[in-house]
């Protein structure tokens, strides 16, 4: 009889140690299904970061544009001003002098 107890005692050793294996392969499966989930968030975390960066720098790019166009307008605003100005003054040319000056006329 005390050989069937010692066989009985490992059998429920053994049903004992297979019930830890399967409790241990089953956490670490859960554990490495949340790590893929994750690794697959901080991943995706990084190319919105990635996107941001470059949606930044072309942003910087269109405002160094924009501020060059208004520099320019700016300084064509000014020479239409100082035309404006001039045209909006009476003419005091001198036409027979001009005449003479231009084609020797005494």
């Amino acid at each position: 009889m005390a050989a069937g107890g010692a066989a009985d005692a490992q059998a429920r050793f053994g049903h004992s140690v297979k019930g830890l294996l399967t409790e241990k392969v089953t956490s670490c499966g859960t554990d490495v299904i949340a790590l893929t989930k994750q690794v697959l968030k901080g991943s995706r975390s990084a190319e919105l970061l990635g996107q941001a960066a470059r949606n930044m720098v072309m942003q910087e790019d269109a405002i160094l544009h924009s501020e060059d166009s208004l520099r320019k307008m700016a300084i064509i605003t000014t020479h239409l001003q100082y035309h404006s100005s001039k045209l909006s003054r009476p003419c005091s040319w001198n036409f027979p002098a001009l005449f003479r000056l231009f084609w020797g006329g005494s």
